[in-house]
């Protein structure tokens, strides 16, 4: 098991917990847990802002094409049916858990 507490570190400071993650029964309960880990990460973490990718006229162009492939027309759409909304704010920038994603779905 995994439990990490934070005041307000749940997901939309809704409660304190920021990890509570348990692996009953798996033949391999350590690797389950840190699969389990990565995935919570992407989900329910932060990338700091300045580690997030500008939008130039190409990435515009893969994304609204991976978009497209998938149904989509707005990045927040997607990010919102993915449960990535948290990382998405609709400015010049992209977060490269979401765009590495977005890449991975197509």
């Amino acid at each position: 098991a995994l439990l990490v507490v934070q005041r307000d570190g749940g997901y939309a400071g809704l409660s304190d917990s920021l990890v509570d993650l348990r692996v009953d029964d798996h033949e391999e309960p350590i690797e389950e847990l840190r699969r389990l880990f990565v995935l919570h990460d992407q989900l329910f973490g932060t990338t700091p802002r300045d580690r997030w990718l500008p939008v130039d006229d190409a990435l515009r162009a893969e994304i609204d094409e991976r978009l497209a492939t998938l149904g989509y027309e707005r990045l927040e759409d997607w990010a919102g049916a993915a449960n990535l909304e948290e990382r998405v704010d609709g400015q010049d920038e992209i977060d490269p858990v979401v765009l590495s994603e977005l890449r991975r779905r197509l």
